[in-house]
């Protein structure tokens, strides 16, 4: 056997062994089979590396490491790891997961298409785990890192626990094995064209796609076939929301001055249920938002859909009822606040409007998020073109519009926080992926109501995205650093993680930037638009659930993580992502968009509470043993989400406009544009 090395690795390899009390570095030499090394207690060490079969549509060079491990005199394993030298060339631009401090690493609760990627001028190299070996063979927890100061990758086993909210503290403990132990992974790479730009992935999605993805995300149905299949999933969550027992908590519907509004509340929680005698046990404050994650009026468009659809009057009612709550939030300098909120005795008639929902940084409370009111237009003109041509929501989104194009700044972003009286911006995100879901308002706009100025004004928007933000991986937004996973030592607002190098970053900005792209593409016709789409389409492949691991509870594939500094599966936003990969798919005929779309719409349904989830559904009544059929369309909107109330990965609340009625909703248009495209 011939031994290889990729060429943008150093020569020299060797394996840091946890010999039960410190990490021992081990130097590997090399012999005619392979490299050979053993520890200071006896346990031996087999690394070889071959060039691996070529999947038939991948170009570029990939090796296979195959590395086995044999105990020492304790007949134990607690931990081992691969150590490579990478090029010094090479910079590190992507890995699932941030490491910051010596003792973590990147867990394999972060292995949903995992590689480690890094890039030059003339190459782009990736790490990549072999997962079918991984199913095979885990005994330990797989662990992989990168770390920038001495240029070293790093691939092993070893037990490891979550940090934080979160990351993965290595915690080794021995494991008595009978026999070696063998990991797998491969190394990639490929030459770069002249002027090809930075962190295109698309390469390593593919090799991804053909090494795991391509029999794990096949089907056989048609997609109107597939979609037709998931039609109870939507039905339980309306019936959950508004005809069920819960309805009587669920559904809020109330007077805003003259006007009569409604809407799903904002959250409830598994003690809520009712009959239980704790209905007012609020979470968190009783209101309905118009934000980014949780907006009522994309509810609103799905109830409205579906219920004309099945001929539910009352469903179209309630949706209207949501309209009229989104078209009563006041402007001022044509900004409208996103948040409305009951007294604080949870009486609506003493209700109020917020500027800005409570993610958000201190002190912001006077500020309108940018972000959340774009959103919320980019809804209404959904309704008004896919709904009903409500002559009040064009002057709407048009007064908004005008004020925001005035706020664009000259280097092409949009602020984040602007208070509306003053039209003061706040320091924070003032350059930001955030800048990429104004396009797309701004987009729909302009398809639906044309005005001279718009398209230049994206194009100046999109160019500053991609130039300082993609090409940095610099996705960061409110999210990132003001909701859950907050900032902490490690983690500060607008500065790299020093140990990879790498921002933290959130995919939702990854979202916003593909579509943005592509409004682009369909206004303009110019190919360089749908190709940058492409390419961040890649980035965003890169968070989708590629496999089926033994290790987590619930089904996975087709489902999204969130960022590099969190660990949850199945998160709502898969939903929306949907939609994207299918309007990828109707642009190109790449049928890989087909399937992660179709995917990632029946991976929306993973965490509701029915029978068409048994293994979910079993786990529900584990954690909250009350729950019966009455519960069914409960959703809660990911798996293993840290909050301090998760009991096995899942947690006690659900979020009817992030959850069960969003999933809906992008059902509902799915389904709508599947039909009309397949006639």
């Amino acid at each position: 056997m011939i031994d290889l090395m990729p060429s943008w690795l150093k020569r020299d390899m060797e394996v840091l062994w946890y010999d039960g009390s410190h990490w021992e570095k081990c130097r590997l030499s090399r012999e005619e089979a392979g490299w050979r090394g053993s520890s200071a207690d006896g346990a031996a060490f087999a690394v070889t590396v071959e060039l691996s079969g070529q999947p038939k549509s991948s170009e570029g060079e990939h090796y296979a490491v195959v590395t086995k491990v044999t105990p020492g005199a304790s007949g134990t394993i607690a931990g081992f790891q691969v150590i490579l030298s990478a090029d010094s060339s090479l910079q590190c631009v992507w890995k699932p997961h941030l490491a910051p401090e010596s003792h973590m690493t990147i867990g394999d609760k972060a292995f949903r298409s995992p590689t480690i990627i890094m890039e030059d001028e003339e190459r782009l190299c990736a790490l990549i785990p072999d997962l079918a070996h991984l199913q095979e063979h885990r005994t330990i927890p797989h662990i992989m890192d990168y770390v920038q100061e001495d240029s070293k990758l790093s691939y092993g086993v070893c037990d490891y626990k979550e940090s934080g909210h979160v990351y993965y503290a290595m915690t080794p403990q021995p494991h008595l094995m009978s026999r070696s132990l063998e990991i797998k992974f491969y190394l990639a790479s490929w030459r770069k064209k002249i002027g090809s730009p930075r962190r295109d992935f698309r390469p390593v999605e593919r090799l991804l796609w053909e090494l795991t993805a391509m029999d794990n995300m096949r089907i056989d149905d048609t997609a109107a076939q597939w979609m037709q299949q998931l039609e109870s999933y939507p039905l339980r969550a309306y019936e959950w929301a508004l005809d069920s027992n819960w309805s009587g908590l669920t559904w809020q519907q109330f007077r805003i001055g003259e006007r009569e509004a409604g809407g799903v509340v904002f959250i409830v929680a598994a003690r809520q249920k009712p009959g239980e005698g704790k209905e007012n046990q609020w979470r968190e404050p009783k209101s309905i938002w118009n934000q980014a994650w949780f907006c009522s009026i994309r509810s609103a468009y799905g109830i409205r859909l579906t219920g004309v659809r099945t001929g539910k009057a009352d469903w179209v009612d309630k949706a209207n009822l949501m309209l009229e709550l989104t078209l009563s939030a006041p402007q001022t300098n044509g900004l409208f606040p996103g948040y409305y909120a009951a007294g604080e005795d949870g009486d609506w008639g003493r209700g109020s409007w917020h500027l800005s929902c409570p993610r958000r940084p201190d002190g912001h409370e006077r500020y309108v998020h940018l972000l959340d009111a774009s959103w919320t237009c980019y809804w209404l003109l959904k309704w008004y073109r896919d709904v009903e041509q409500d002559e009040r929501i064009l002057p709407y989104v048009n007064r908004y519009a005008t004020a925001l194009l005035q706020l664009q700044r000259e280097d092409g972003h949009y602020p984040a926080w602007v208070d509306p009286a003053t039209l003061a911006c706040s320091p924070y995100l003032v350059n930001s992926a955030e800048t990429s879901a104004h396009i797309m308002l701004l987009g729909l706009l302009q398809e639906i109501d044309p005005h001279p100025g718009r398209i230049e004004a994206m194009e100046r928007a999109a160019s500053a995205v991609l130039n300082t933000i993609a090409a940095e991986g610099r996705w960061e937004d409110f999210e990132t650093y003001w909701s859950c996973s907050g900032q902490w030592d490690h983690k500060r607002y607008g500065t790299r993680e020093t140990r990879s190098g790498l921002y933290n970053q959130c995919n939702f900005g990854i979202y916003w930037t593909a579509e943005a792209m592509l409004i682009l593409f369909r206004l303009t016709e110019q190919r360089s638009w749908l190709d940058a789409g492409e390419r961040i389409l890649a980035e965003l492949s890169l968070y989708q659930q590629i496999w089926q691991p033994a290790y987590i509870a619930v089904p996975t594939v087709g489902g999204f993580g969130v960022m590099n500094s969190d660990d949850e599966w199945n998160d709502a936003r898969q939903s929306l992502f949907a939609l994207t990969y299918y309007e990828f798919y109707r642009r190109t005929g790449d049928e890989r968009y087909l399937l992660r779309s179709l995917w990632a719409m029946r991976a929306s349904f993973y965490m509701m509470y029915c029978p068409e989830n048994p293994e979910v559904k079993a786990l529900y009544e584990k954690v909250h043993p009350h729950f019966d059929e009455g519960d069914y369309g409960f959703h809660m909107e990911n798996f293993n989400h840290h909050d301090g109330t998760e009991v096995g990965g899942l947690g006690e609340f659900t979020i009817f406009d992030w959850g069960c009625g969003a999933a809906a909703s992008s059902w509902a248009e799915l389904r709508e544009l599947v039909e009309r495209t397949t006639g």
